[in-house]
């Protein structure tokens, strides 16, 4: 059932099935014209969630523009199914191009190729292949997304929301913030309970890096109503970003320990000896589309300690391997 959790303003509980972030928030606000912030994966579950509530809110989506906070398959998936001739659905420059080059093989095909140099076995990629929601659960190929970057001001129910560009997560992140009623739409910038994924883009040199950039950013904004992407929990933005800027600085030092301890490992190895917060034995008893976002996230804080001088790596017979920058390959 939708929640009103503000003055023409609801959230959407839309079911991820089988995906360990449980849910997407989506949020409607109303007025003359709806905007819809995210969707959910292409698929029946989230399908049937969305279909149901938009439906108890009576809201009629040829009046719905869409709000995409980032390119993620969980939060894009439906936005192409939403969809009416004479709406818009919003989307970041970066995010938008990164979307579209998504949706050939060829992309994916580089993507599994650079993972079996960072130490994928060509079977955990070939299986990846028909099961990554990445690639599954997108949208429909569309063109004719609205561009929006910082500064951009939507008007919708009496709410006015200047984007904020927060880089990290995705190339392009987006945030909203009514600075007038201090609430602010985090995306998967900000969450509770879990930390956002940051895994390596290449189209950029340090994802980590802007993330934390992003975090800072934001922290000081004055919020009262912060409203992430997933899970129930919320709170103070400037609290949680403190964590989250703690939690990767302590990372970032057990990337460390973990190659010194065992220099020449590759980016699967040395997740593999990370900690993470999930229920398995394990690393062997992950399942495999964890190890891929695991591994992306490895590969964000090797990066970040490459160009700061503490790791270095090296390529051989078509494997890349990490180790501590004041010791020799051994």
């Amino acid at each position: 059932m939708a929640e009103r959790i503000g003055e023409n303003l609801y959230r959407l509980d839309i079911p991820l099935v089988g995906s360990p972030l449980k849910n997407l928030n989506s949020y409607l606000i109303t007025g003359p014209r709806n905007l819809l912030i995210d969707t959910g994966f292409r698929e029946e579950p989230c399908r049937e969630a969305m279909t149901r509530q938009l439906e108890e809110l009576g809201a009629d989506l040829a009046r719905t523009d869409i709000f995409l906070t980032h390119l993620h398959s969980d939060h894009t998936g439906l936005s192409t199914e939403l969809h009416r001739p004479g709406c818009e659905i919003f989307l970041s420059q970066g995010d938008g191009e990164e979307l579209l080059c998504r949706g050939t093989d060829e992309f994916w095909r580089l993507r599994n190729e650079n993972y079996i140099r960072d130490g994928f076995s060509r079977a955990e990629m070939d299986e990846l292949w028909g099961s990554n929601p990445a690639k599954e659960l997108a949208p429909h190929l569309f063109r004719d997304y609205t561009p929006v970057g910082e500064g951009d001001v939507l008007e919708y129910g009496g709410y006015r929301l200047r984007c904020v560009s927060t880089p990290g997560h995705t190339p392009d992140h987006m945030c909203l913030y009514d600075g007038e009623r201090r609430v602010f739409f985090s995306g998967d910038h900000v969450l509770f309970h879990i930390s956002p994924n940051i895994c390596r883009w290449e189209s950029m040199p340090d994802a980590l890096g802007s993330y934390l950039r992003s975090l800072e950013k934001v922290k000081d904004y004055p919020v009262e109503l912060l409203l992430p992407a997933h899970r129930a929990e919320t709170g103070s933005l400037k609290e949680r970003a403190e964590e989250l800027l703690a939690h990767h600085r302590r990372r970032l030092e057990d990337t460390v320990a973990a190659v010194e301890s065992c220099p020449g490992m590759t980016a699967y190895g040395i997740a593999g000896a990370m900690r993470w917060q999930i229920r398995c034995r394990g690393w062997a008893d992950f399942p495999l589309t964890q190890k891929f976002f695991a591994v992306g996230e490895a590969l964000s804080h090797l990066d970040h300690l490459l160009l700061r001088g503490r790791l270095r790596r090296e390529e051989r017979d078509g494997t890349i391997r990490w180790y501590p920058n004041d010791k020799g390959a051994t």
